[in-house]
């Protein structure tokens, strides 16, 4: 294999399985992943580096970077690290693509970095259209363009930004009104939305997708649990272990030992 290149089955769409926004450096200046599973995708707002699998590369503001399956993963901050990511698993079969590891997306990197925020956006309620939408960033990373798209239900316009406003920011305290606001909505409209599409109220489903967030970190992840807390906006450890015990009947800590990487 060109180690300036992965060799990737793209004839089929990816399923993404994770994406949003992270920001690393603040405490650490090196963080350590091992994702047995799933592929890596990120795209760079910060200077670092990054070795995988003890080949270093070097990362740039305006770069995109890919990492493979079951690698060991080390990056290297100077300072408050701000990215976009997707964590995506890829059918067997087809012919492989090349795609670059690291590679400077020029005057692209804005367009890329909103197309991964939509799909971090739709992957709660539309996962197929937020798949295919990586496809499309990938085939693009890959020099090539793609050929076909999966049709998508549609959902309200205020919907989709509410639900894209909290997939982005949920390390961050997130205000109802204030997300209602950023939706161009009533706050009682949008509550009604959520219960139509979702089943839970705008409270319930952030909570939702903070655990779901936090058992992904867990199980594909070598984040301290502190760490991961943080990330999913729920950095009172005791809260976070008692909503993770709630929805997994078991800790943190032993979730990630049942489910995790070794």
């Amino acid at each position: 294999m060109n180690p300036a290149a992965w060799q990737m089955p793209l004839k089929n769409p990816p399923q993404l399985v994770q994406a949003g926004r992270a920001v690393h450096g603040r405490k650490q200046a090196v963080e350590e992943y091992h994702l047995p599973e799933l592929w890596s995708l990120h795209l760079y707002r910060y200077a670092g580096s990054v070795t995988i699998d003890g080949t270093e590369f070097a990362i740039a503001p305006g770069w995109a970077g890919i990492t493979p399956p079951n690698s060991r993963i080390v990056y290297r901050f100077r300072g408050e690290s701000r990215h976009t990511f997707a964590h995506f698993r890829l059918p067997p079969g087809g012919d492989l693509v090349a795609v670059p590891v690291i590679q400077d997306v020029g005057e692209a990197f804005d367009g890329l970095t909103r197309a991964l925020e939509e799909a971090a956006g739709w992957l709660p309620s539309q996962p197929r259209r937020a798949s295919v939408r990586l496809w499309d960033v990938l085939w693009q990373l890959a020099g090539q363009p793609l050929a076909e798209r999966a049709p998508h239900q549609r959902q309200h316009p205020a919907l989709s930004r509410a639900v894209r406003e909290i997939e982005l920011h949920l390390e961050k305290p997130l205000a109802i009104p204030a997300v209602a606001r950023r939706a161009e909505i009533s706050h009682n409209h949008l509550t009604r939305l959520f219960r139509a599409q979702f089943g839970v109220t705008i409270e319930g489903y952030i909570r939702r997708r903070r655990v779901e967030r936090a058992l992904h970190l867990l199980a594909h992840t070598t984040l301290a649990v502190k760490t991961i807390a943080g990330e999913v906006g729920l950095p009172d450890l005791h809260y976070f272990n008692k909503i993770i015990r709630t929805a997994a009947g078991m800790s943190p800590r032993e979730y990630r030992e049942k489910r995790g990487s070794p």
